[in-house]
């Protein structure tokens, strides 16, 4: 898995990797979905439906990511575990306006597997 490789991975490597990945997931992701979508659908239903609203689409994206093939253990287990973090993150952007805190705390969480990894 994604955690062997990080053991055997050079830190050049590792480091390119995890700037890829950041770029890609935490900075796309959080763009579109709290810039952009949350901050549009707030303005129309308001601030925590839109910070829930925009959770679910944040949650089922990652079914592709997570998903074991079982669509049932999948939606639950997405909408549990990024469910919450789209909460979190949404609520973060909803309070402060600025990308850094959430672009922090979203890239934290997709590095920390790969940086057990390394121990």
């Amino acid at each position: 898995g994604g955690s062997a490789w990080a053991a055997d991975a050079g830190p050049a490597a590792l480091l390119i990797t995890m700037v890829v990945v950041f770029a890609v997931n935490a900075l796309l992701e959080e763009v579109f979905y709290r810039r952009w979508l949350q901050t549009r659908w707030e303005h129309v239903i308001g601030r925590w439906p839109a910070i829930v609203l925009t959770s679910l689409p944040f949650a089922a994206w990652h079914i592709g990511i997570h998903g074991t093939g079982h669509l049932l253990t999948d939606l639950t287990s997405v909408f549990v575990h990024q469910g919450v973090l789209g909460l979190f993150l949404g609520y973060l952007w909803s309070r402060y306006r600025l990308m850094w805190p959430v672009l922090t705390v979203h890239g934290a969480i997709n590095a920390a597997p790969v940086l057990l990894g390394t121990l």
